[in-house]
């Protein structure tokens, strides 16, 4: 599938929702506000709508509350949409409750991602580019090829947020010259770069900062060093008074440690662990997602496991441990 391809299919219908995965993050919600905008100017009867709610972080990007709840309005509208698009998703369940909607209401859905297709590749048409650091990035070579004028400021904002963010601010190996690009763009365009890096970065909570001062102090080191791994729960984010969000990014914070190759997270929720993993370029930690039934990028993804705290946590660390091992092995002898 092509640019020209992506434009006809969206032509052709009307009323389009916006979505993306569970605990959206900058790269989803930044190309969902320059899709929407972008819709809204083709005429377009076009609404974001995601399972979970939108991180206090990005708030700027819902000034005007384009970002709905999954509310009984919002199922109305998805059941009444000709076509679903879809941005940054890595596996149709990743959706929630959404994927759910879409397939009871045989809905046609379009998918633009920068991850490998999954098992779960459910949607009716995709346009995937595992080379772009974003869909942000995806959605700027498509506007620009389509019709550059259309990029207007609101547009460029969200683009923007999108490859900021999923570049680490411009510092990881995924960054390309795409990237740059964009932010020339963004500041020929006249953004705040400085006032937006501010609102993602520099606006963190009182309890955010308590908790990862907390997790701190009971960092685990593995596999002579090339390894640190957190456990969180509910009660303590409850102990610091914060929520879910507070803990976003901490995985991508430890990585910077000295030494450190794979940062590793584990948050239990009680019969489930959400994994987060990050790798400085060493190592591939989406081999290791694999196996645990998740998925993403081979330097930072992602999986949801079913199963007892302490019985994950062995599995993990274990399929870790020995995938550093035979990696050094293989490339020391």
């Amino acid at each position: 599938m092509n640019f020209t391809e992506i434009q006809s299919i969206i032509n052709k219908h009307d009323k389009i929702f916006i979505s993306s995965h569970i605990n959206p993050d900058g790269d989803s919600l930044g190309s969902a506000y320059a899709m929407y905008e972008y819709l809204s100017k083709l005429g377009k009867d076009c609404i974001i709508v995601n399972h979970s709610p939108i991180p206090e972080v990005y708030s700027f990007l819902n000034k005007d509350n384009i970002f709905q709840e999954l509310d009984e309005e919002a199922v109305s509208f998805i059941k009444k949409a000709d076509l679903g698009l879809i941005l940054d998703i890595g596996d149709f369940y990743r959706l929630g409750d959404i994927a759910y909607l879409i397939e009871d209401n045989n809905i046609k859905t379009l998918s633009i991602d920068h991850h490998a297709k999954s098992d779960n590749d459910l949607f009716t048409y995709d346009f995937i580019n595992t080379n772009a650091c974003s869909v942000g990035e995806i959605l700027y070579s498509f506007l620009r090829e389509i019709d550059k004028s259309k990029i207007s400021e609101d547009i460029m904002l969200g683009i923007y947020v999108a490859v900021l963010t999923d570049t680490g601010s411009f510092r990881h190996s995924n960054t390309t010259d795409i990237s740059h690009e964009i932010a020339v763009h963004a500041i020929k365009q006249g953004l705040n770069i400085s006032k937006i890096y501010q609102n993602i970065y520099e606006n963190s909570s009182v309890s955010r900062m308590k908790l990862l001062g907390n997790v701190i102090q009971k960092l685990n080191y593995d596999c002579g060093g090339d390894l640190v791994w957190f456990a969180l729960n509910h009660d303590m984010i409850k102990e610091v008074n914060g929520n879910n969000q507070d803990f976003d990014g901490f995985t991508d914070f430890f990585r910077g440690i000295k030494g450190v190759e794979v940062s590793l997270m584990l948050y239990d929720l009680q019969g489930k662990v959400r994994l987060s993993f990050r790798s400085k370029g060493k190592y591939r930690v989406n081999e290791i997602a694999k196996k645990m039934g998740g998925g993403g990028h081979p330097f930072a993804a992602a999986a949801l496991v079913e199963g007892e705290f302490s019985e994950v946590k062995s599995t993990v660390l274990n399929l870790i441990s020995t995938y550093i091992n035979k990696f050094n092995e293989d490339n020391n002898s």
